[in-house]
């Protein structure tokens, strides 16, 4: 999401200038700091959602579906590019609001090792996250301590719901039901802000949807995620009042 057309997809993920494999041989000696913040994700005006926790992010942000071929769901986190209004001037994530499981895996990653065509953890080596002195071992006798495995169970469970999010997504396209949109925020300070490269579902056509893909789409569990998002569009409300206490 931007002010102008949305820029196509980078080629690492977001928050991530390197990803490499954890392994014992490289980060035997580190350990993981979660104490160290969210400052990463200022930024981000949007994150990618997993399919499972769009309800829940519905409640505090609006969801929308990325334009695009591959289309998928984000958070919409603020309403400029590079402005990401639930994280607090000393890095710290607003405490009344639900924190996405991307921003909450960084700086872990599950990704596709290519030679193997198996899943591996990987990490953004430079994350602050990372540190010599401070927090849980990443390894125990050279193997990975419960921490380690925790995150890369998350990571992996995250994978799988980004993945289930992108179908549910494209089949929505598929079927007519989104639509693209474009948003302008006009503050009454002066200003105004433009989002674009964003697409809804509009409820007129979802009332056309044939019962046989109704039906599917109930037995793949993703009718309450359509409704959360129809839902989550009143929440930009809370954007502009946010943007507002910052001075648009």
């Amino acid at each position: 999401m931007s002010q102008s057309q949305a820029p196509a997809a980078a080629a690492l993920p977001l928050f991530f200038k390197r990803v490499v494999a954890v392994t014992a041989q490289t980060h035997g000696h580190l350990r993981l700091d979660r104490s160290v913040g969210h400052e990463f994700a200022a930024t981000a005006q949007s994150v990618p959602l997993g399919l499972t926790e769009i309800e829940a992010a519905a409640q505090h942000f609006p969801v929308l579906f990325t334009s695009g071929p591959t289309s998928a769901a984000v958070a919409l986190l603020g309403l400029r590019e590079g402005q990401n209004l639930f994280v607090r001037p000393d890095g710290k994530w607003s405490p009344d609001a639900y924190v996405p499981a991307y921003v909450r895996a960084f700086p872990f990653i599950a990704v596709e090792d290519a030679a193997s065509r198996t899943q591996v953890t990987g990490v953004e080596p430079d994350a602050p996250h990372l540190r010599a002195d401070a927090g849980t071992r990443l390894f125990e006798d050279g193997r990975p301590s419960a921490a380690l495995n925790e995150a890369s169970g998350f990571a992996r469970a995250l994978r799988e719901s980004m993945i289930a999010a992108g179908s549910f997504a494209r089949a929505l396209d598929a079927a007519g039901v989104l639509e693209e949109e474009e948003a302008t925020v006009n503050f009454t300070a002066g200003g105004s802000a433009r989002i674009r490269g964003f697409k809804i579902v509009k409820a007129e056509r979802l009332a056309e949807v044939d019962d046989a893909t109704y039906l599917d789409w109930r037995r793949m569990g993703w009718i309450a995620a359509i409704y959360a998002h129809l839902f989550s569009i009143g929440r930009w409300g809370r954007l502009i009042e946010m943007a507002a206490s910052r001075g648009g």
